[in-house]
């Protein structure tokens, strides 16, 4: 399904992102009354709101953003709908520097985070190579490895310096509760930054999606466009991870489905992702802390139920192929 109005599509998801972000608001183990929502004459209800509820559900639709622009970006330079920031080991690696900075006391755990992605990201790439060209069995094989290999160094640097490791699990699997309305606006600036690049070279992007060859002979400069997409997706990839832990599976089920309105003009896929993507783990998240209540559930459990079988299934149409 694609449709010739792909503005069109960009105007619905970013009018249910607001729909969905309202609903979650209210919902939680405490119910807000609709009407009481903005209202500071009920303190315990506007603290709710602006401590907890709303820098929560910013959070989410911002790193499902993220995540969701980020495995639209790698499945356009891989050439692979199977790549995303989880499966390629982009968010372990990320983690692994965020938690190496954690352990330090560096002032600016997401740097770190963003180095250990952008490392892992050029990893994964120089072990896929073979006979000069992209394996994709390689590069699946890369990052599962890796990503295993990386969460076990995080395990040990939590044991070694007496971290809290139920915290350290929890955190692995996705924690959306500990942001900051200021966190998170500067991740937003960041990540603003980032995707405007993105766009901005998104047709040479296009272009080389048709033919690395074919690209060349019209000027573009494929080794640039691709390195620059690979370090755009590991920054967005390392702030989301400093933000929020390792969330996986966003960014291979988001640009499938928006995929399917917009087309593979990454121009529109690109904004789409992002609105896709923060609208998916807003429900994802909704649901993660209201399904068990007063408990909640990581939000990761939440999305890997969703894109494991996901994963099978675009698998199993990529060996019929």
């Amino acid at each position: 399904m694609k449709t010739n109005k792909p503005w069109l599509t960009l105007a619905v998801l970013a009018a249910a992102s607001l729909v969905a972000g309202i609903i979650a608001l209210a919902f939680g183990s405490v119910h807000l009354n609709f009407a009481e929502l903005f209202s500071k004459a009920h303190n315990e209800t506007y603290t709710i709101l602006m401590g907890i509820r709303l820098p929560r559900v910013l959070c989410a639709l911002l790193i499902g953003g993220m995540l969701g622009v980020s495995g639209a970006m790698l499945q356009a330079v891989f050439k692979n709908h199977l790549a995303d920031p989880f499966i390629t080991g982009i968010s372990s690696g990320a983690a692994l520097g965020a938690a190496i900075a954690i352990v330090l006391g560096a002032p600016v755990v997401a740097l770190w985070a963003v180095a250990g992605g952008v490392a892992a990201v050029f990893l994964v790439y120089g072990l896929s190579i073979k006979y000069g060209k992209l394996n994709m069995a390689y590069l699946l094989l890369a990052g599962v490895m890796l990503g295993s290999l990386f969460y076990s160094l995080i395990m040990l640097i939590s044991t070694i310096f007496n971290k809290d490791l139920i915290k350290v699990i929890f955190w692995m699997m996705g924690d959306l509760s500990s942001a900051s309305l200021t966190t998170i606006f500067w991740t937003f600036v960041g990540s603003v930054i980032v995707i405007a690049g993105a766009i901005y070279f998104a047709n040479d992007l296009n272009i080389i999606s048709t033919g690395e060859e074919e690209a060349v002979s019209v000027g573009v400069n494929v080794e640039f466009i691709k390195g620059f997409y690979f370090i755009a997706a590991s920054i967005l990839t390392g702030l989301a991870v400093a933000l929020s832990g390792v969330i996986g599976f966003v960014g291979l089920v988001i640009p499938h489905f928006t995929r399917r309105f917009t087309g593979s003009d990454m121009r529109f896929l690109i904004p789409g992702s992002f609105l896709a993507g923060g609208l998916f783990l807003l429900a994802a998240d909704t649901l993660a802390r209201t399904i068990f209540l007063p408990g909640e559930i990581p939000v990761g459990i939440v999305t890997g139920l969703i894109g494991v079988p996901v994963f099978m299934v675009v698998l199993k149409g990529g060996k019929k192929k």
